[in-house]
């Protein structure tokens, strides 16, 4: 049976040798193909292939190849045939049609990255920028666009040819919008950003339309941001021709004023370039006449500006806030709330009020809570504009919190007064909850009050409470609270969906038996899919499995919930949708179910001492050194449950690389629940000191879910410090050590939000040649060293790059009892994307090769674990001996004396003798 490759040839060789429909059939699931094969001998023939296509065949043909070929990406990088790929399709550019020339020149474009010197495809490019074909000049400045990013040479020799285009008047403006835009991702030396910049001083200060200027400044700050070194120049230029001098002609219009502040919003994101004389003359832009566009772009230029930028910088834009508080009353929103959250970036930055009086803070912000409390209440607002505004109340209200600035509390009171109106969806209920929720997130201070309003809620206004079920859910049973006695446990009786939401609150928050379980008992599975039961029965066991005390009957029922929860999760695993999310769930599983045992464990070593035997260990006279040393030989035993259970978790935080700050924290401090027991356990046996207390690392992002579990954490270790007091222990320290086994093991569990959702994909496609065809395996003599080639390709939507990859070959012999041989391969991929390890193995017996992935991140640093793998068959067969011909005895002959025949040639014999 053929592999996967040669299938999608077979395919693809087929579909090209048939009609013209299969052939355009076939080209439109070329990316998909190559796509499944990311494998450098498989991409090199299919281009070869359609390369191949693409010379032979008709317009329409060549057309749904370029457009085939610009949805393959980086893939196309994997082919090494490079130049007998560029033959073939380079045949076509000496073509007299234009449309095929355009083809080719889109074809070109999206290949320019496996070739990018080539001097044929510039100089192509060169004689197609004087094409009078609309077609192939677009295609031109496409492919020119590709090459000048990627070369340096070309584009140094092809900027001075561009700027004489934009330059003469009779190439149309049209025209010269296309062609421009190969400066915003051009390959810039030195000498090509001063010569854009010659060309920019020229062009700019003709009269053109105002496409043609966009487009051109446009293009123009690209470029600085791509290589960055510019941007101070760039910046200088627009703010040149936002105020220019009287020499340099008039104002600009009100539109190109628009154009100028959209390019220097984008640069003000890098703050710490601007300096301080230019903030200063971009402040001194803000004029009273300015129209509602130029005020947005100048507000949110200024927000950009206000991120780490240096003291003097920021307080010039404190000066602007404080004397322009009249534009938080702007009678259009989308002004109004710009400055709004402008004013707030600024006034909650650490350095905002370095060296001013109490006094000074108070007056200021009071003024300032005016200007936000009337944009509260100025009645409803477009969901995104509310928001960006109850983001930046927020962010007020975290830094300057009520309990010490009492101007905080009129901006609670104006949060709050929307749920006074008898109408739902009035005034954005919604994003006001949304910021309680917030609230509750990031600040214990908030908590109990906002949880208590929202229980009351409910009783009170029904209605309102029915509207909003998610945030209403969420807020009642916000961490570290308890229900109301009142309070039912089931929300929403009416909706399983509504049902499930609550329940996967409380998980987040801790109310795993009072609420999750109720609402998940309350669904109805009879109607389910089965993935979707199997996944309900898993969350009902674990909702059961939460400890309220801690016993050995109480840890046997969490084991038994969490064997179940465990089947049920397993039994979907290989789910053709969904099997992929729950590697997590089942890892987090197995993890809590060690972490039972090691509980379990502790608890069945203590109980004895501290019930029975306690009388034996009590600090009095009647202390038996004895009975303390068998409690230390039995806790001994317990070393060997914590590290099996330090070991899940420890895998589970290397196999969380794609889970979100706050779920990270989370899996580290249960993490360290089992490391800090564990060292308890080693300062009790003499195998630690106590004075190596293991540090809690600092959080991701500091939740108030993750900040009351280091908490916890936070006590236990001070409760070690005591556990040496003594040289042997008593009655006293056994307690001490059950204490924190019992707090550690009764503090609730937060289901992670990565346990649900994830929110970033990771993923690695291997192949190998040799490629063992589908159900059988590669055959190899014994004995012989195989070479062994691992390519593979990364799909990734994390934000930090791959560092490294590091291949791990391990040879199983499932028929020996010899020991597994691993082998390990360190390589940095190419482009992000792609990478090659090879190994030289020598087989002996028939065996399988296991290839696992490990990777290091770019940002952390760490290495992670890669889901998957590949399995490798091998056959061996032994050699052939070689046939050894077979010798057998025949008759005697005597070999004849040299001398006699000497003599018989000199003197013959006569014939008659």
């Amino acid at each position: 049976m053929l592999s996967g490759t040669a299938e999608a040839q077979l395919v693809l060789d087929k579909g090209l040798r048939g009609t013209p429909t299969e052939q355009l059939a076939t080209i439109s699931q070329l990316s998909r193909l190559i796509e499944d094969h990311p494998v450098p001998t498989f991409v090199n023939a299919m281009l070869l292939r359609v390369a191949d296509a693409f010379k032979d065949g008709s317009l329409p043909l060549r057309v749904a190849i370029a457009r085939a070929l610009s949805q393959c990406g980086s893939h196309l990088t994997l082919a090494f045939s490079v130049p007998e790929i560029f033959r073939r399709f380079l045949t076509v550019s000496h073509s007299n049609d234009p449309n095929a020339r355009e083809t080719v020149l889109d074809v070109l474009a999206e290949l320019s990255p496996l070739l990018p010197e080539s001097n044929q495809c510039h100089h192509l490019i060169r004689e197609s920028l004087s094409t009078d074909n609309e077609g192939e000049y677009r295609a031109t400045c496409r492919a020119l666009k590709a090459f000048a990013s990627l070369s340096h040479s070309f584009a140094e020799s092809i900027v001075l040819q561009i700027g004489k285009i934009l330059e003469e008047d009779e190439v149309s403006e049209s025209r010269k919008v296309l062609l421009c835009s190969s400066f915003s991702t051009m390959s810039a030396t030195a000498q090509v950003v001063e010569q854009v910049f010659e060309i920019a001083n020229i062009i700019l200060r003709r009269t053109i339309s105002d496409e043609y200027f966009n487009a051109f400044l446009s293009s123009t700050t690209s470029l600085c941001i791509e290589i960055r070194y510019a941007i101070s120049k760039q910046i200088a230029l627009l703010l040149d021709l936002l105020n220019p001098s009287e020499r340099d002609g008039p104002l600009p219009s009100k539109a190109r004023r628009s154009i100028i502040l959209k390019e220097l919003r984008r640069l003000a994101n890098f703050s710490n370039i601007w300096t301080e004389e230019q903030v200063n003359i971009f402040v001194g832009s803000l004029q009273p006449g300015m129209n509602d566009r130029s005020l947005m772009d100048f507000f949110e230029a200024t927000t950009s500006l206000s991120k780490n930028c240096p003291q003097s910088n920021l307080s010039a834009l404190k000066g602007l806030v404080m004397s322009n508080t009249g534009y938080g009353s702007h009678v259009n929103p989308e002004v109004s709330i710009r400055f709004v959250y402008f004013a707030s970036q600024v006034f909650c930055s650490p350095r905002a009020f370095e060296n001013e009086t109490p006094e000074f803070i108070e007056s200021t912000m009071t003024a300032f809570t005016v200007v936000v409390v009337s944009t509260c209440t100025c009645g409803k607002l477009k969901r995104r504009l509310a928001s960006k505004l109850y983001r930046a109340v927020g962010d007020l209200l975290l830094t300057y919190p009520h309990t010490q600035y009492p101007f905080a509390l009129m901006i609670i009171s104006a949060v709050f007064s929307a749920f006074d109106s008898p109408i739902i969806n009035d005034n954005n209920q919604k994003e006001r909850l949304e910021l309680m929720c917030r609230l509750v997130d990031s600040e214990k201070l908030y908590i109990l009050e906002i949880q208590k309003w929202a229980c009351s809620v409910r009783s009170e206004k029904k209605r309102l409470f029915d509207a909003y079920p998610s945030e209403f859910s969420y807020l009642c049973v916000a961490v570290g609270t308890s229900i109301p006695p009142d309070f039912p446990s089931v929300f929403y009786n009416d909706c399983s969906v509504l049902k499930y939401d609550t329940a996967r609150s409380a998980f987040r928050n801790g109310h795993w038996k009072k609420v999750a379980a109720p609402n998940l008992e309350s669904i109805d599975l009879t109607i389910m899919p089965q993935f979707e039961r199997n996944w309900i029965t898993a969350l009902r066991n674990i909702a059961e499995s939460q400890l309220t005390e801690l016993g050995l009957d109480e840890l046997e029922k969490q084991q038994s919930h969490l064997i179940s929860a465990l089947a049920a999760l397993k039994s979907e695993k290989t789910h053709l949708r969904f099997g992929g999310d729950l590697r997590f769930p089942i890892g987090m599983v197995s993890a809590m179910l060690s972490s039972s045992y090691a509980y379990f464990h502790m608890v069945s070593v203590m109980q004895p001492f501290l019930t029975c035997l306690s009388g034996a260990l009590k600090p009095d006279a009647f202390f038996n050194p004895v009975m303390s040393k068998r409690f230390l030989v039995a806790l001994t035993s317990c070393e060997s449950s914590l590290n099996d259970a330090l070991a899940e978790w420890s895998s589970l935080c290397r196999a969380s690389f794609c889970a979100d700050p706050t779920s990270f924290d989370l899996i580290t401090l249960f993490y360290l629940r089992i490391s800090i027991l564990l060292v308890a356990v080693k300062v009790l046996l003499k195998k630690q000191s106590p004075d190596t207390i293991i540090q809690i690392p600092a959080l991701r992002n500091a939740r108030t879910c993750s900040l009351l579990q280091r908490e916890r954490l936070e006590w236990a270790i001070n409760k070690i410090r005591t556990l040496q007091s003594i040289s042997t222990p008593n009655i006293n320290i056994i307690k001490t050590l059950y204490t924190i086994t019992e707090q550690l093991a009764t503090t609730p569990y937060m289901l992670p939000r990565f346990f649900f959702q994830q929110f970033y994909f990771v993923d690695f496609k291997l192949s190998t040649t040799p490629q063992a065809e589908r159900n059988e395996t590669v055959t190899v003599m014994s004995g012989d060293t195989v070479p062994v080639r691992v390519d593979g390709a990364i799909t990734s939507t994390h934000p930090s790059p791959i560092r490294s990859i590091i291949v791990f070959a391990e040879v199983v012999c499932p028929t020996s009892h010899t020991k597994s041989q691993i082998l390990k391969e360190v390589v940095d991929p190419t482009d992000n994307k792609y990478f090659t390890a090879q190994f030289l193995l020598t087989f002996k017996t028939t065996c399988e090769v296991k290839f696992q992935i490990e990777f290091i991140d770019q940002i952390s640093r760490k290495q992670w674990n890669a889901d998957g793998g590949l399995t490798l068959p091998i056959m061996v067969r032994e050699k052939p001996q070689p046939t050894v011909p077979e010798m057998r005895r025949g008759p005697v002959s005597i070999p004849t004396d040299p001398r006699q025949m000497v003599r018989n040639s000199m003197f013959p014999l006569p014939d008659h003798i």
